[in-house]
């Protein structure tokens, strides 16, 4: 057997560095703006503005220390370019990066370097750094902040770097710092401590005398400890007001804080100045608030010149804040005036702020601001949120040019980094496709106007017509891209058209109709491009061109009119172009008008269809599946028709053949839309409940029948509508309301597109979007308050530069080698099913298929199962006793998410208080319970956190029914493995009425169980404890068995007290000899002490792994009179180790193994995956293994 290898091959982490890099202007990238990543101990190269291939190249920089922060030093336009660097640093590591090698990355010279820049490592743990530009700097290259507020000075040569003396005018823990340099010879340094403190000072670095520190300011004012502060350049505010520097700093009390740091040549406040320095100087090491300060003291006068250095303060973060950025821009004044001051923060709750802060120039001016008065106010302006789970570990803001926004990357800890801002340079070319057109259309505009304003700017007389009060607008519509339509409550009807002023309207004149003068219309909807149709509650109805010249009457069969639904296509799809299908309903009618209406020069033709509905069915949506038409109730229902038949010929009738209602609540269905490519196969519904489902459709001559595929919640409220991208793999996109506002999602890129206050739902809305993938153009039309708001985007919001994961450490990972799925669930109570991709390119790795949010606690255990034919089951298990079946299917369909999930069944075997925690179970096929009334089945055998294990039968049509329970003594049982159903083991006839089970607890000890069920009776008996052994000093947390052949398995164990556990189990042949039952007991018993520096949390066996999809199931090779397994482990200590287990077969059956086993390491590899929670074999014939912790990592053990 050839020695394996441990190879790192993928890994997905939280981002904890980010930093903008300007490329060379020689190669393919030249001139643009890239973003550098720090993903553990990888640094990345990636551009925001391509669709695919964005990761440029990656380096490893460090060898097992994830990097915490970089510093680009790049020279101006005039200086050689080769002189750019890349300052690296993560705990006490530092590492240079030269232009040369980064730049050989971007241009795809060596995708993944194998040379290592070198490392070195610092004296202190390192929060900020700096390189200094040019070369006059006294002989020092760059600086360093420790986290004891200390300079470290460092010269460089090459890669080589040597540190210098370190200086420091006190000595206090920092938990944040940053760096500015300010001339030759001087850096300015500010540090936030853990006691609340913020320390401004100044190193001045030598020649060849020592370093000299200057205090300038110690702030307190924040009632936590400072995670974040941040220096601005020198802000020009006003011509007369310029060279001013503001400090930013936010902390544990969820407040931002603007502090004033700007050096004075005649400062305003002098009283006590001279004393207030020499205390600042003095150390400031421990403490909390000013009472704390007993080594500083300020005096009264002081603490008003400290005080009025803060110039503003906010409060906006639900949580800790733990960044805040300038925006990097020093002019904040034009020919309008003064412009505020833009700040951002980034949060533990998921999100980024935008804030302006503006200041009072009289105040700033005069020094009024040492009365005590605010010189400033900072203003929230947005919250977007940027990452699921918690915390924004690295952030970098980006200063363009004027006249344009910042662009704000941020990486948080779910591994995902995103962008904002309008950065678009060559993005045309870059994409290799025009999206001129659809730019055209999609500017970016927010506009609200009141019917006053609107008649207004109407041309001629009708400008001057007065409005009445109680009028205003009512409805709205898009026609197209340019194009929507407005009407009043007094009737009238407006055409707003975009273009290069922002809109220009027009009266649209009605046909006259006696009695109707000033009737508000109850429908307005664009059931085609260029086309709209209004219509009053009493029939009247007709047809806006998009020209507004072409109004039509249209005779509407109806002489009541409710709603009128669009269908997506028309009846005929063969027909006309400009044909298109409508749904006509009335309240209290037992049947809908189906009319389908094409727009021909000068003329329009219609034919309506009767549909015949079911008493109380009212309709809300519709659509044609083929030749099927599929209808959406006010309750949640969803039926089909179809043509009615009269022996042989088809009437013009559609009669409703069949109904289901999958929501547990009485709420709407609102949109029904036909999955891509799937020939009217399956279809999609939208829900007010939140949820959207799938469904495929089953017909026969004789009947149809619908069966509910998928069945998913996205994080909006009520769902409103959707629509497919166009390309060969579509992205899904839904819209709704969520609170105020109305939302854009892309359920495909599990990213929000848009987000618009709008007040709530239930409200008139016009939307319409781009159907290209990936564009996130939209504009909406809705009425608030009588008054007509308009808004238009040229691009989303926020964009995703890098898929992450899961927000929170990941518990359990399983993967289904069989149709190449792998599930992962976490702490964020939801589960993630992937599909990973191996072709070996650059950026490859996983793919999110569904995001499973049902479970209310942490869950504990995943496990597929499969019953062949496409029948593909995962199961979960959580706290409050939730274990949960989940049917997987596979859609015939262009959706890229045609990876269709629902909640089959849930387990109701309840305790009377459900609190437990369903702790570990295991999956097998069941085929001996054959009694007429429950067939073949899947056998669950779970363990629960009070000490209880028991054994279910399962059948969809039948439910769960007990088969055996046991219980332990007041241990909690933490894994359980059925052993009659280990992969390799067949069962004997005389075996088939029994079960044999061990389950491991967290007392160290692992028992094996035992329960039969004579032929005559029903029911098994309880579980008996028939054997146990004690393997480990405290709790069991991993565990994987093995059947080794000689009728005995092995099993591998990790514990919390570090050691690796090795057992091995056997059948007890005296008692089958003499007691003539199958027994099984325990035979063998050793441990590795020691085997990882904590507790091992994931084990995992690979030699001769033959997959079962029911659980950890391989069996082992013997060679020579012995048996030999490999077995990989992970730790918290964030090591994967790969051992070989030796152990010597005896050869006469049934004795137990004398030698013991045989414990080799032969791979022990750093792991990016802290606090790693589980362990498993991607696939046997390649030997990957998966880590999940705090992100999901991949290895090739082969």
């Amino acid at each position: 057997m050839n020695n394996r290898r441990l190879r790192h091959e993928y890994v997905l982490s939280p981002i904890t560095g980010l930093a903008f890099y300007d490329a060379a202007p020689a190669g393919p990238w030249g001139g643009l703006l890239l973003v550098l990543v720090a993903e553990d101990t990888w640094l990345k190269v990636y551009h925001h503005t391509t669709k695919e291939n964005k990761l440029l190249g990656q380096l490893r920089v460090f060898e097992a220390q994830p990097i915490h922060g970089l510093y680009v030093s790049q020279p101006a336009p005039t200086t050689d370019w080769r002189e750019s660097r890349v300052l690296v640093w993560g705990g006490q590591s530092v590492a240079i990066v030269h232009q040369a090698t980064l730049q050989n990355i971007i241009d795809g010279v060596g995708k993944n370097p194998k040379q290592q820049p070198k490392e070195f490592r610092a004296a202190d743990w390192i929060y900020d750094g700096l390189l200094l530009p040019g070369r006059d700097n006294n002989g020092v290259d760059g600086v360093l902040v420790t986290a004891h507020n200390e300079i470290v000075p460092l010269t460089t040569d090459g890669e080589e770097i040597a540190f210098g003396s370190l200086a420091s005018p006190s000595r206090p823990i920092l938990y944040s710092a940053n760096l500015c340099w300010l001339s030759p010879g001087c850096v300015l340094v500010a540090g936030g401590t853990v006691f609340g403190e913020i320390i401004v000072w100044k190193y001045h670095y030598p020649s060849c005398e020592s370093a000299r520190c200057e205090v300038l300011h110690v702030f307190t004012g924040h009632e936590g400890s400072i995670f974040g502060v941040s220096i601005s350049p020198e802000l020009d505010l006003a011509p007369d007001v310029t060279g001013v520097r503001l400090l930013a700093s936010c902390s544990d009390d969820r407040t931002i804080r603007i502090w004033d740091i700007t050096e004075r040549t005649q400062p305003t406040h002098t009283k006590g100045d001279e004393l207030r320095r020499l205390k600042l100087t003095e150390a400031r090491e421990t403490g909390f608030g000013e009472s704390n300060n007993s080594e500083v003291g300020l005096v009264e006068g002081e603490k008003g010149e400290e005080g009025s250095r803060c110039v503003a303060t906010a409060m906006g973060h639900v949580s800790r804040i733990w960044h805040v950025k300038f925006t990097g821009r020093a002019k904040h004044y034009g020919e309008k005036g003064q412009r505020p001051v833009e700040v951002w923060s980034f949060g533990e709750d998921g999100t980024k702020q935008k804030w302006e802060l503006d200041l009072d120039l009289y105040l700033w001016r005069t020094g009024d601001g040492a009365n005590g008065t605010t010189v400033g106010s900072l203003r929230n302006c947005g919250i977007t949120s940027c990452h699921v789970g918690k915390n924004i570990w690295s952030a970098a803001v980006y200063a363009q040019e004027e006249g344009r926004g910042p662009v704000v990357v941020s990486g948080g800890a779910d591994g995902k980094v995103t962008i904002s801002g309008d950065y678009e340079q060559n993005s045309r070319e870059l994409d290799g496709d025009s999206q001129d057109h659809e730019r055209y259309y999609y500017n970016d505009i927010d506009i609200s106007l009141s019917l006053g304003d609107v008649r207004q700017s109407l041309p001629g007389a009708e400008a001057q017509l007065k409005t009445n009060g109680k009028d205003g607008f009512h409805r709205c519509a898009f026609l197209s891209e340019q194009t929507f339509v407005a009407t009043t409550h007094s009737g009238q009807v407006y055409l707003g058209s975009l273009g290069n002023t922002p809109i220009t309207w027009e009266e649209v004149s009605l046909p006259q109709v006696e009695g109707q003068a000033g009737e508000p219309f109850n429908v307005v909807k664009s059931p085609a491009g260029g086309v709209a149709l209004l219509a009053r509650p009493n029939g009247f109805m007709c047809l806006v061109q998009e020209n507004g010249r072409h109004v039509r009457k249209v005779e509407c069969p109806r002489d009541k009119i409710s709603d009128i639904i669009c269908l997506p296509q028309p009846l005929n799809p063969g027909s006309d172009n400009s044909a298109f299908s409508i749904l006509i309903t009335s309240l209290g009618s037992d049947f809908a008008t189906c009319m389908t209406l094409a727009v021909k020069a000068g003329d329009l033709d219609g034919l309506g269809l009767t549909v015949w509905l079911q008493p109380g069915f009212i309709v809300t949506a519709a659509s044609f599946c083929g030749d099927k038409l599929i209808l959406g109730s006010r309750v949640g229902a969803v039926a089909v028709c179809r043509p009615a038949c009269n022996n042989t010929t088809t009437t013009e009738e559609f009669t409703c053949e069949y109904s289901r209602r999958d929501c547990r609540t009485k709420d709407a269905v609102t949109c029904i839309l036909p999955l891509p490519g799937s020939a009217g196969s399956s279809f999609l519904t939208c829900c007010r409940d939140g949820k959207y489902r799938i469904y495929t459709l089953d017909t026969t001559d004789a009947e149809a029948l619908l069966h509910l595929q998928h069945e998913i919640s996205p994080p909006l409220g009520m769902l409103e509508g959707a629509l497919f991208t166009t390309g060969k793999e579509s992205d899904l996109i839904l819209h709704g309301f969520r609170g105020k506002n109305f939302v854009v999602w892309n359920e495909s890129a599990r990213q929000e597109l848009a987000t618009i206050e709008c007040g709530g739902g239930h409200r008139p809305f016009g939307a319409i979007m781009s159907p290209v993938k990936g564009a996130g153009q939209l504009k909406a039309v809705f009425t608030k308050a009588s008054n007509l708001r308009l808004y238009s985007q040229s691009g989303p919001a926020l964009r995703t530069l890098k898929d992450g994961g899961h927000g929170r450490e990941i518990r359990a990972v399983a993967a289904c080698e069989e149709y190449g799925y792998v599930a992962t669930a976490a702490e964020d109570t939801t589960i993630r099913i992937w599909k990973y991709d191996t072709n070996g390119s650059l950026g490859s790795g996983f793919k999110c298929l569904a995001v499973l949010e049902k479970h209310s606690a942490g869950i504990q255990c995943l496990e597929w199962y499969s019953e062949g034919e496409d029948k593909l089951y995962l199961v979960s298990s959580a706290g409050n006793e939730e274990l949960f079946i989940w049917r997987i299917t596979r859609l015939r369909s262009d959706y890229e998410g045609a990876l269709a999930v629902v909640c089959e069944t849930v387990y109701t075997d309840y305790s009377p208080d459900r609190d437990l925690r369903i702790t570990s179970f295991h999956l097998n096929p069941w085929t001996q319970y054959h009694r007429e009334d429950f067939g073949p089945g899947m056998l669950i055998s779970l363990t629960l956190s009070n000490s209880t294990l028991a054994s279910y039968c399962y059948s969809k049509e039948h439910g769960f029914r007990l088969l055996s329970r046991g219980r332990y003594t007041g241990a909690c049982p933490t894994h359980i493995r059925v052993l009659n159903h280990i992969q390799g083991y067949a069962m004997t006839p005389s075996q088939q009425s029994e079960l044999t089970v061990l389950t491991a607890f967290t007392d160290g000890h692992v028992g094996i169980w035992q329960t039969k069920r004579d032929r005559d009776a029903e029911n098994f008996t309880d579980y008996e404890l028939a054997s146990v052994a004690k393997l480990h000093q405290s709790s069991i947390k991993s565990l994987d068995v093995a059947y080794t052949g000689s009728h005995h398995w092995l099993v591998v164990t990790g514990g919390d007290d570090n050691a690796l556990g090795f057992l091995t189990v056997g059948w007890d042949i005296n008692r089958i000899v003499q007691e003539k039952v199958v027994a099984v007991s325990i035979w063998d018993r050793s441990r590795v002490k020691d085997a990882h520096a904590a507790g091992i949390t994931g084990v995992c066996i690979l030699e001769g792994r033959k997959r079962l999809i029911g659980g950890k199931a391989p069996s082992g090779r013997a060679t020579g009179g012995s048996l030999t397994l490999d077995v990989a482990t992970v730790s918290n200590d964030q090591r994967i180790k790969l051992w070989r287990a030796e152990q010597r077969l005896n050869p006469k059956p049934g004795d137990s193994p004398t030698g013991g086993t045989k414990v080799a390491l032969l791979s022990n590899e750093y792991s990016a995956i802290a606090d790693a929670g589980d362990l498993t074999l991607l696939s046997r014939d390649s030997s990957k293994l998966l880590v999940g912790g705090v992100g999901m990592e991949v290895w090739d053990a082969g």
